[in-house]
């Protein structure tokens, strides 16, 4: 199975990412020419967005792929391959609608887009500083029609026991859009038809490759259709239970560097 292999995708957070966010970055120095000699590619697919993944791998981001908001946007050597965006009259809808929920995160919210990232009046300083952490160039609006970029996603929290029924709640009431969760208290609100999985198809067909050539890594419900998809699935140890079940390979946890090692091992395979 590992010789037919052509992409290697690997969700960030939780996966690829260690705890504290930092990554092995002399393993992936030593991986990424071995992996392009074999004409082979790597790439992120995550819920972050484009610009925050560009960042976490600065040094590489020359020689890898990147599928960003949980398959919202498709990029490659610098080019959008795919973005697909909510219209500000869908976006005003969706804010509205989560002013009305249980459990209404308020205004607790962030809209995503290809230039930065966009918080309302009124956002408390606790999850503007957690946000922070994963959307580079926060700033605020106050009217969307003045926002210049496009506008990919919603990303919010509610209470974890809360999670699943709030996100069953957002997919059921609007019809353009799906909730997807990212893990523990955060969800992504992106277009209907949109998924880790969608993206990884639009990066499969700009090289003409099928899905058996796609091996991807996952821990979370938002990467159960990449995992479904794939050739080869692989979870991480610390993966949710749901991921686990469906994975070809359970292999190190994320604070092990385990990503990396299984790409290492598969090399030499290929």
């Amino acid at each position: 199975m590992t010789k037919q292999l052509k992409l290697f995708a690997t969700d960030m957070d939780g996966t690829f990412l260690r705890n504290d966010h930092s990554y092995n970055h002399k393993k992936l120095a030593e991986l990424i020419p071995q992996i392009q000699a074999k004409g082979l590619l790597f790439a992120a697919s995550s819920g972050r967005s484009l610009l925050g993944l560009t960042q976490v791998f600065s040094e590489y981001k020359d020689h890898m792929a990147f599928v960003a908001e949980n398959g919202g946007v498709v990029a490659y050597q610098g080019k959008i391959l795919f973005a697909k965006d909510l219209s500000i009259a869908q976006t005003q809808e969706l804010i509205d609608a989560l002013q009305e929920m249980p459990y209404s995160p308020k205004q607790d919210y962030l809209i995503s887009g290809l230039k930065g990232a966009y918080y309302p009046e009124g956002i408390s300083e606790d999850y503007l500083k957690h946000a922070k952490l994963y959307y580079p160039n926060c700033q605020l609006y106050h009217d969307l029609a003045d926002i210049d970029d496009k506008l990919l996603k919603i990303t919010t929290d509610f209470p974890d026991q809360h999670v699943r029924d709030c996100e069953q709640w957002v997919t059921n009431r609007l019809p353009f859009i799906r909730a997807t969760t990212t893990g523990f208290t955060s969800i992504d609100i992106v277009p209907a038809g949109i998924s880790k999985a969608s993206g990884l198809a639009h990066l499969l067909a700009h090289f003409n490759w099928l899905p058996e050539k796609l091996a991807v890594f996952g821990d979370q419900m938002n990467d159960f259709e990449m995992l479904e998809y794939a050739g080869a699935a692989y979870a991480v140890s610390n993966a949710a239970p749901e991921i686990l079940a469906i994975a070809d390979k359970v292999i190190l946890s994320n604070d092990e560097d385990a990503v990396l090692l299984e790409i290492e091992k598969i090399l030499e395979e290929v």
